[in-house]
């Protein structure tokens, strides 16, 4: 087991913000999930996201923020509350590199149980992190339609997750997957993690997803029936809005933030 934690070993364990309700007041029953705090800096939301988890019978919880942009860098955010001797191993070996619940989180959205079939491939990570009590766990990601991805890690010592707790729980995790995804999003929206929302019209859209097709200004202004000079000063508009360079860079941009399915 362990996750998408190439956290360095000091920012591992986010703990409870003075000044902030007792994330714990959340767990221990079946009402705990709803209470996620929308609008709080990350570092604030995350131990509501673990208490939460700790309500469903986990001690341990991760969660990664990955944003589309910058394309070949994208910002992230990543919290967890595992034991900080195993986040340094994690760390040091690079286990994000050859961990499977990372892979298939990227491929996949599907959940997935951890079992000693799925870590087939990083045995001795999935010994080492066992060895470190984080034992049994389950995870699931989420990308939404402005390109945003997340993943949600919830782990413990002890006690295998059974088929018949998973029925009883995992529609509540499943909740908890999607509500951290939206509370870590709006808490990074006040950080230089997320930046301000992209408004294009309805004809920069059109110009956009044409000049995604490979088409040329002279044969957008045919399709649309415009001017050439109007398709041009759509794409040096879009340019702006998006911070790109260049047309090709622009659509790129709006395709990764979902600006033009």
């Amino acid at each position: 087991m362990t996750q998408s934690t190439a956290l360095p070993p000091e920012q591992a364990d986010a703990t409870h913000a003075p000044g902030t309700p007792d994330p714990a007041s959340h767990a221990g029953n079946d009402d705990a999930v709803p209470h996620l705090p929308l609008g709080k800096s990350p570092e604030e939301t995350f131990p509501f996201i673990a208490a939460a988890a700790r309500g469903l019978g986990f001690e341990f919880c991760v969660h990664g923020l990955r944003l589309p942009l910058p394309i070949t860098k994208p910002r992230t955010a990543f919290f967890s509350n595992y034991p900080p001797a195993w986040l340094q191993r994690y760390h040091e070996q690079n286990y994000i590199e050859i961990d499977p619940t990372v892979s298939h989180g990227m491929r996949s959205s599907d959940a997935v149980v951890w079992d000693d079939a799925f870590f087939a491939g990083a045995k001795q990570m999935w010994e080492e992190a066992r060895a470190y009590g984080v034992r049994y766990g389950w995870a699931q990601s989420r990308r939404d339609s402005e390109g945003s991805y997340s993943m949600l890690i919830v782990a413990r010592s002890q006690g295998e997750i059974t088929p018949a707790e998973l029925e009883r729980i995992e529609p509540r995790l499943q909740w908890l997957v999607h509500t951290s995804h939206h509370a870590m999003k709006m808490a990074c929206a006040g950080s230089d993690v997320v930046s301000a929302p992209i408004e294009l019209s309805d004809r920069e859209i059109d110009v956009l997803r044409w000049t995604a097709e490979g088409k040329t200004s002279a044969e957008i202004a045919t399709i649309l029936d415009i001017s050439e000079r109007t398709v041009n000063f759509h794409v040096n508009s879009v340019v702006a809005k998006l911070g790109a360079t260049n047309k090709t860079s622009a659509a790129v941009r709006a395709a990764m933030l979902g600006l033009i399915w």
